[in-house]
């Protein structure tokens, strides 16, 4: 019994352009220099904030930054400290700005 396979192909008009900028995006799995210093650079960054966040403010900017961080809205995150939206918003703010100066020196 022979099976005789059958394939159809299409022919698609691509314009050159597009071929030509694959070759040119870059790889997700090779970085160059600058790729890696920069990360490198996040990941200092990230850990000097983490640092800060866990040893320079309050208890409660800690609560409010931690839970903005994980996507809470303002609304949420009164509901779920029991306090007014507005002093969230006021926690939050004197937490970013704390954090904005302690970074940038």
């Amino acid at each position: 019994m022979t099976i005789k396979a059958e394939s159809r192909f299409a022919e698609i008009a691509v314009d050159h352009l597009l071929i030509e900028s694959f070759s040119n995006e870059a790889s997700a799995y090779h970085k160059d220099a600058l790729a890696i210093s920069r990360d490198g650079q996040y990941d200092r960054f990230r850990a000097k904030l983490k640092w800060h966040i866990a040893r320079s403010l309050s208890p409660r900017q800690k609560q409010v930054i931690s839970l903005f961080l994980r996507g809470k809205k303002q609304r949420e995150i009164a509901a779920i400290l029991g306090i007014k939206q507005q002093v969230v918003s006021i926690y939050k703010r004197r937490a970013i700005n704390r954090l904005k100066v302690l970074l940038s020196g």
